[in-house]
């Protein structure tokens, strides 16, 4: 409503103008009058071009943020496939030195077993008396 009161002017300009013409007005009256009418014509067509632009700048302005949110979403999707792929990597690398430790104490497991039964043939089978030591 402020709109269109600053369209045709304040209380005040309006009060301080020459009243509207009557039927007693002169051709001059009704001439001002229907140039001021052009005038707030021009005003408000000046002002409706002018929240157009705004509103073409406002929908480009979402647009744009569409396009950079869709754009962060996408990101978002890549980073998360990403990191379920390196998570899915690192599971699989963490079982496969899982199974390697694995073995691998199985094998020490096997190897302190020979190395015992070695170790006991050795000692039932070269019988060392306390005196005699043997001769390399």
């Amino acid at each position: 409503m402020s709109n269109v009161l600053r369209l045709v002017g304040s209380f005040d300009e309006l009060e301080s103008q020459a009243p509207p013409p009557t039927g007693r007005s002169s051709a001059r009256d009704w001439t001002k009058l229907i140039d001021r009418i052009r005038e707030a014509a021009a005003r408000s067509r000046e002002i409706e071009a002018q929240a157009h632009e705004q509103e073409l700048r406002v929908q480009d302005l979402l647009d744009r943020a569409r396009e950079d949110i869709q754009a962060a979403a996408e990101q978002v999707r890549a980073a998360d496939a990403r990191a379920a792929e390196m998570q899915a990597r690192t599971e699989k690398l963490l079982k496969a030195a899982d199974e390697r430790v694995t073995a691998a104490e199985e094998r020490a497991r096997v190897a302190e077993e020979w190395l015992a039964r070695v170790h006991d043939t050795i000692s039932q089978e070269f019988v060392v008396e306390p005196g005699n030591k043997p001769v390399a």
